[in-house]
């Protein structure tokens, strides 16, 4: 009895550390998703190039034509080594910025992604990036579907990816 209760441990500890070390590192790319979305999509999105090690920062406008809402679990970029979604948040006169796991993009409406509240978190950029470039951006849902968009890179004292007119600067998050 003994001997069966250890081995029986022993094959669930394993299993456990085998069934963690298939799930992605905090920040890893995310799983090239097993098919395009055919109603949720990405515009206007721009990146925020901050000089590295501090991070960038990545604004656009999600769109959800689809009957049910989606849920947006990450994104990668062949330009960034690390990309995680982020919120920020304003409590007490005082902002907190944290990542967030998922961002529920509701049907039948878009979802703006902007400074001072959902955005992407961009870090490790490749060599050479530069304003004025362009980046690819993929996104995974929580369905396993996902979708691309390409974001120019802005200098750091860009505010805003629209000029504060257009559909980014007319929608409300």
């Amino acid at each position: 009895m003994t001997r069966t209760l250890g081995i029986s441990a022993g094959l669930l500890l394993a299993a456990s550390a085998w069934g963690h070390g298939q799930q992605p590192a905090h920040g890893a790319p995310a799983a090239t998703p097993a098919k395009t979305s055919a109603t949720v999509t990405a515009s206007d999105c721009w990146i925020r190039l901050i000089p590295a090690p501090a991070p960038s920062g990545g604004f656009f406008v999600a769109h959800n034509t689809g009957a049910e809402d989606a849920v947006l679990t990450g994104a990668h970029s062949p330009d960034y080594g690390m990309v995680m979604l982020h919120e920020t948040t304003e409590s007490g006169g005082m902002s907190k910025m944290a990542m967030v796991h998922q961002v529920n993009i509701p049907a039948g409406k878009g979802l703006v992604f902007k400074p001072g509240s959902y955005h992407l978190m961009l870090e490790q950029p490749r060599e050479g990036l530069k304003v004025g470039d362009s980046v690819r951006v993929d996104f995974t849902l929580a369905n396993g579907e996902g979708f691309s968009t390409t974001c120019e890179v802005k200098s750091p004292k860009a505010m805003s990816g629209a000029g504060g007119h257009g559909a980014a600067g007319q929608m409300k998050h």
